[in-house]
């Protein structure tokens, strides 16, 4: 019973370690809301926002890229993506189940940690969005026009 406590203390510190090293730290990687110039994204009727905008993103910029969903009057950070002078380098979440996915490390668009076949696709770890408002736009055309409705130049995706 006396290692008892110095198990406890190793088990804390690993765990207390682990979280440091799992959340990403840097520019956006405190976001607790979207800025009101956050792109949009939709799925399943939810407007997602995730800011900074990909073509914001330059080889200049170190931090995060956030994904964030509405919960109430709150939002949630469903994911952020750890981005070095413009190169997004591995993903995080909360979330996230498999400890795998979390695991894997990125460099120049290529696996360089974990299994490319079960970790996220290089290309989509920076998450392209359309401008704020188009959610609202695109649903509006699809009302009047159908699913074939063109998209407004001003909401494609960047």
């Amino acid at each position: 019973m006396r290692c008892l406590p110095a198990i406890l203390l190793l088990l804390l510190a690993h765990v207390t370690a682990f979280s440091q090293e799992n959340a990403p730290q840097g520019t956006n990687c405190d976001l607790t809301a979207p800025p009101v110039d956050a792109g949009e994204e939709f799925n399943h009727g939810t407007v997602l926002r995730i800011y900074p905008r990909a073509k914001d993103i330059d080889s200049k910029y170190t931090g995060c890229q956030a994904l964030l969903a509405p919960d109430g009057q709150r939002w949630i950070v469903v994911s952020l993506t750890e981005i070095a002078e413009g190169d997004p380098v591995r993903l995080w979440s909360a979330y996230e189940q498999d400890p795998a996915i979390l695991a894997c490390r990125f460099e120049r668009g290529k696996v360089v940690r974990g299994n490319p076949r079960t970790c996220p696709a290089p290309e989509f770890l920076l998450m392209k969005s359309m401008a704020p408002g188009c959610v609202s736009i695109v649903r509006e055309a699809v009302a009047r026009h159908g699913l074939g409705a063109p998209r407004p130049p001003e909401c494609e995706y960047q």
